[in-house]
């Protein structure tokens, strides 16, 4: 539940399909979440004062077994920005932006 994580921890690891997507300081990822998963769950996180003009991220699509994960990213069949190196190559967590995130195209989210 992000929104009780956001009052109980100083750091948060974000996972997808038994696979960490995005970790580093809540400060950081509650602000400008890098990773399209991490970006879909703040969306959906219910606040005291929702801001009207930021639109919810609906995650699409079936989710995949988490026994027998896809291969590449194991987001591809559900991220909007999946490209075909997302279903063949796996991205490694790596350091961007204050945290760590595992996305091919994390840079297009750094303002």
């Amino acid at each position: 539940n992000l929104a009780v994580v956001q009052h109980v921890a100083d750091d948060v690891m974000v996972m997808y399909l038994g696979r960490p997507v995005e970790v580093g300081p809540k400060e950081d990822i509650y602000a400008r979440p890098l990773h399209p998963y991490t970006q879909a769950l703040l969306s959906a996180t219910p606040t005291i004062h929702p801001d009207p003009n930021k639109p919810k991220i609906k995650i699409v699509g079936e989710l995949p077994n988490p026994l027998n994960p896809p291969p590449g990213c194991a987001f591809h069949k559900r991220c909007p920005y999946a490209t075909a190196r997302c279903s063949t190559e796996e991205p490694q967590l790596r350091a961007l932006d204050n945290r760590q995130v595992a996305c091919h195209y994390a840079e297009q989210f750094v303002a």
